[in-house]
């Protein structure tokens, strides 16, 4: 039985628990670092573009996103073989389509077992009062997302050379993810003796146009057909309320998607569904220990 030890550790805005026990556990461990920053992936700031590749989408539709807003917090880590645990509670709000080069800084977790860390998980929670932004994240921002409860809003263009939808959707899409590995695999992080370990969690921004639910490798299509078919005035813009009017039976044909097993029953259910397996890591990894928040 280990006396357990507690350090609250003032890293600019972020507050970072370490908790563990003595011996064995890592207190006399050698020690490194960890720095979490979150990523977004390629599509955000780039968009996707019409065609047959592995990433385009096939149906001849471009996207390009105008905003990219998220909701992350919770970060925490932990290893399977002692009972030391980190944790960064803090929930932040961040522009993904301004991410700076090294990314959004989450958290730094200083003077911890230079060892491997099996266990990561983060949230993409529901946004509450409290939240902060961070970098190119304005005020603004963040009353957008903590005011309506949302965990991401998005708004873009789609484009198919003859014709142009928009869409402008926020959405109280809040998701856990838990038990983060490489796209190798490898779960967790290791932590440098001496040196510093960099933890990104990563933000996908092409999920709602896959042709399934993943909850793995990213094998799918792409399409997007069904955003411009739920534009039931066809004034050019697709709203949440189309989505939720519009039966998945209409625009998600079986010869191309594969729902089965999963209760969808509009496209707002898909759209909704796809929002909460956003959070990757290290690039393309997955979180694959996935719950719902409140």
């Amino acid at each position: 039985m280990c006396g357990i030890r507690a350090q609250l550790l003032a890293l600019g805005s972020a507050a970072v628990f370490v908790v563990g026990c003595g011996g064995e556990d890592g207190a006399t461990a050698e020690k490194g670092s960890a720095q979490v920053f979150v990523e977004a992936e390629d599509t955000i700031p780039n968009g996707l573009s019409a065609g047959m590749g592995d990433e385009d989408i096939q149906d001849g539709w471009s996207v390009t996103y105008d905003r990219f807003l998220v909701a992350i917090g919770n970060i925490r880590a932990s290893r399977s073989d002692a009972t030391e645990a980190l944790s960064a509670p803090d929930v932040y709000v961040l522009d993904l389509k301004k991410v700076p080069a090294g990314g959004y800084v989450v958290a730094t977790f200083e003077g911890v077992s230079a060892t491997r860390w099996d266990r990561f998980g983060f949230d993409l929670p529901n946004a509450k009062p409290g939240a902060k932004g961070l970098g190119n994240t304005t005020e603004a921002d963040v009353s957008l997302l903590v005011d309506n409860g949302w965990s991401l809003y998005i708004a873009g263009t789609l484009d198919n050379g003859t014709t142009q939808k928009t869409f402008r959707w926020g959405l109280a899409a809040g998701a856990s993810y838990d038990d983060c590995a490489t796209e190798d695999e490898i779960p967790g992080f290791a932590v440098p003796a001496g040196g510093s370990v960099p933890v990104k969690p990563t933000i996908h921004g092409d999920h709602w146009f896959f042709n399934n639910i993943t909850a793995g490798a990213e094998v799918t299509a792409r399409y997007a057909q069904y955003i411009a078919d739920a534009d039931a005035n066809d004034d050019g813009e697709t709203t949440l309320d189309e989505l939720k009017a519009t039966q998945a039976a209409a625009v998600f044909p079986p010869d191309k998607y594969s729902l089965a097993g999963v209760p969808i029953e509009t496209a707002y259910d898909y759209v909704l569904a796809q929002a909460r397996t956003l959070g990757d890591y290290q690039g393309d990894g997955e979180c694959p220990t996935r719950k719902v928040l409140p």
